[in-house]
């Protein structure tokens, strides 16, 4: 399979976006820029990245072996690592039964995942490739992404109506929908190959003109969480920003050159995504045993225990590769 390199960077940028994003003791300002696109970003990314139309019974042993066998063998690590919490622990853990995480897995609601929160983008991907299988591969890229537009903008409208989350994420992928069909659309139109975008000195100008105004417009609009359904105080600004974000970053990318540190990014993004918040969880705890509250530190720890995990996941993705590469849909 052919590399694309702005792809390999932007995934490499993207997973370390959604780390930094989930630490502890980060800056507001910096979690609302990360949180403003990084979630779009890997639906985007998912959707440009789909292949074509496919026999049903083809895409859905695809989609078995890239998502749905990952997805229950990360939720059962997270599983025997919550485990010894409920048990042995004095928090949330603690006051729930044992078997709770197990039904919350056949509903599968995106709040719900409280053994590792990161799992939700699973079954919301899980959904839309459903979709994309079935109803939205019938389509023409443009008529598919319109329709999830119209989706999105009725969602948008109605989202404080929501007070009970939608079973298996549906709620949550209709937001993603939409980025996953405008991934198809670009990639349809070859708009990132496009002439101009291959000038590095209009790129440079774009950057200039753009990175302010997403600045200025992501923090203006506050803190979003597309798994919360929280867009902010303007909530159609949302998709809006989030395809800002996700162009600037496309950009930045565009400029760097392929390396071998991003292409071991990308493809350990599988391990670092799910595995991530359960370093965190035990280095949190013991961060917090060691160092007094005012310590200067916490303003470094968010970039320190990013790295740390980061580089753990990639041992254990390359631990997984050889050993159990099913488990990782690889």
């Amino acid at each position: 399979m052919t590399r694309i390199n702005y792809i390999d960077n932007m995934k490499a940028a993207g997973i370390i976006l959604v780390v930094l994003g989930h630490a502890a003791w980060l800056n507001e300002s910096i979690y609302i820029l990360i949180y403003s696109f990084h979630m779009p970003l890997f639906f985007f990314m998912s959707g440009y990245l789909a292949s074509r139309q496919q026999p049903i019974k083809k895409a859905l042993i695809k989609l078995n072996h890239r998502l749905i066998i990952p997805f229950g063998f990360f939720f059962f690590v997270s599983f025997c690592f919550w485990l010894p919490l409920h048990f042995f622990g004095s928090g949330q853990a603690s006051n729930m039964p044992w078997f709770d995480p197990l039904f919350r897995l056949i509903t599968a609601q995106a709040d719900s995942f409280h053994i590792n929160g990161v799992l939700w983008f699973f079954p919301c991907l899980i959904v839309i490739s459903v979709l994309q299988i079935v109803i939205f591969s019938k389509m023409k890229p443009i008529t598919a992404f319109i329709t999830s537009a119209v989706i999105l903008s009725f969602l948008l409208v109605n989202v404080e109506l929501i007070k009970t989350r939608f079973y298996w994420c549906l709620d949550s992928a209709v937001v993603g929908l939409f980025f996953f069909q405008m991934g198809r659309v670009i990639k349809e139109s070859d708009l990132l190959n496009s002439t101009a975008l291959s000038q590095k000195y209009f790129v440079w100008i774009l950057l200039l003109i753009l990175l302010p105004i997403f600045y200025i417009a992501a923090l203006q609009n506050g803190r979003v969480d597309m798994r919360e359904l929280s867009f902010g105080v303007i909530p159609f600004l949302y998709p809006l920003i989030s395809c800002l974000g996700i162009f600037i970053l496309f950009l930045i990318c565009s400029l760097l050159k392929a390396s071998p540190t991003s292409r071991l990014l990308a493809l350990s993004s599988i391990a670092i995504f799910p595995l991530h918040l359960i370093i965190f969880r035990f280095l949190n705890k013991f961060q917090l045993m060691i160092l007094d509250s005012t310590s200067v530190m916490f303003s470094v720890l968010p970039y320190f225990n990013s790295l740390l995990a980061i580089v753990i996941c990639i041992f254990v993705f390359n631990f997984l590769k050889k050993r159990a590469p099913s488990a990782i849909g690889v």
